[in-house]
């Protein structure tokens, strides 16, 4: 038999409990002398012999419901009558031909072997000779890799995963795999190019090697960068305010950070409908959104879940925002705008223990195994109380 939750047996040592008070309850008072009981003295003194154990059957009930309390918590499994399942090899593969190139001998072998060799993807195709990915590889992220082992046989699968190590798959807290699981991992030292910004001066915005936002004529030599900037020139911006101490909060905030990173941003304190904004700041929400523009609204409850719509509740001024009061507001802002622009996607590889804290085992057996058994332990459990109350009553103990 095994359990669940295996450290909740030492609930068990519980029975001490109703073994305790069932002595203390059996003790006998301080005598006081009476003279209508002196000729009962003798006859008491036999009886007060040893440890007396009345009502053993009672406390036999209560120690036992307590092992089948600790029992049930425990969450027990029987599994003595069923039979050895099938344990199926799946090979589960970001949809990469780096990945696939790196590990082609070990996904060869396995297709020789008739394994199940899949990409990580929404279709769950499977791999082929040629090794290489569908169209949906570019959107592979640790939800899809999530969603991709969930349509497994968790349960029955020795899964072999193999990855690109980086830190774009702690964006969830954790990633479930089967009790039989190996880990096959990969260090793109090609890179994909990151993104930069072309601001004022002839400068470039972009996250050095240390992950540190920068502004310098040229970009970091030993790291790969796009082509071409994703943004060149000014950035149209709107300040969409009601509240006018707070557009002059957030223009003062903007202007700080047109100081620090020569940011090229035409703000206009009124919108025009005919005027493409790439970033508009407002307390208002907005009717029309469109992909390409980040909207940061302020004093709004977010009605909806958008990359490119923040929402904040507070109202931005020193009297009704820790944010703003505490200087944070530049620095809160200017992480909107680079994330929106992608600047800050990060690249470099998790650490071993990193690993080990993201990819989380799940042992936890189908409703099936265990509803059985533990259905008949309440049942027990059940007409073991009900005992109990009734000799407890009827003997008055």
């Amino acid at each position: 038999m095994q359990f669940i939750e295996p450290l909740l047996l030492w609930g068990t040592l519980a029975v001490i409990v109703p073994v305790v008070i069932h002595f203390w309850h059996q003790k006998q008072g301080k005598l006081l002398p009476w003279a209508a009981t002196q000729w009962l003295i003798e006859k008491q003194q036999q009886q007060s012999r040893g440890l007396r154990l009345d009502n053993i059957f009672l406390l036999l009930v209560r120690c036992l419901l307590l092992v089948l309390l600790a029992i049930l918590l425990a969450q027990p499994i029987l599994n003595w009558f069923n039979k050895p399942p099938t344990i199926q090899k799946v090979h589960l593969v970001q949809p990469s031909t780096s990945v696939a190139n790196n590990f082609r001998f070990e996904l060869a072998e396995a297709l020789k072997k008739g394994d199940r060799v899949i990409w990580a993807d929404n279709q769950m195709e499977p791999v082929t000779d040629q090794f290489t990915p569908g169209q949906n590889s570019a959107t592979f992220n640790a939800l899809s890799l999530q969603t991709a082992i969930n349509t497994l046989d968790t349960k029955n699968t020795d899964l072999h995963l193999y990855l690109i190590n980086n830190q774009a798959l702690a964006n969830v807290p954790a990633i479930t795999v089967p009790a039989r699981f190996q880990l096959h991992t990969l260090l793109d030292s090609t890179q994909q190019p990151r993104p930069y910004l072309a601001v004022k001066n002839n400068k470039k915005l972009f996250v050095n090697q240390a992950g540190k936002l920068t502004s310098s004529v040229a970009l970091d030599p030993a790291l790969k960068f796009q082509s071409a900037p994703v943004q060149m020139g000014p950035i149209p911006t709107s300040l969409a305010y009601k509240n006018t101490q707070e557009r002059q909060t957030v223009k003062a905030a903007l202007a700080a950070l047109t100081d620090v990173y020569d940011l090229d941003l035409t703000s206009g304190e009124k919108s025009s409908p005919d005027q493409q904004y790439s970033w508009v700041l407002t307390d208002q929400l907005p009717t029309k959104t469109s992909a390409k523009t980040l909207y940061v609204v302020s004093g709004v409850k977010q009605p909806l879940a958008s990359s490119n719509v923040i929402f904040t509740n507070e109202t931005l001024t020193p009297q009704t925002s820790e944010r703003v009061e505490s200087g944070q507001l530049p620095e809160w802002l200017g992480e909107q705008l680079i994330r929106h622009y992608g600047l800050k996607t990060i690249y470099q590889p998790l650490s071993q223990q990193g690993l080990k804290t993201l990819f989380v085992t799940s042992t936890k057996p189908t409703t099936q195994q265990q509803a059985g058994l533990n259905n008949a332990l309440l049942l027990a459990f059940v007409v073991l109380l009900v005992l109990e109350r009734w000799l407890a009553l009827t003997k008055n103990a």
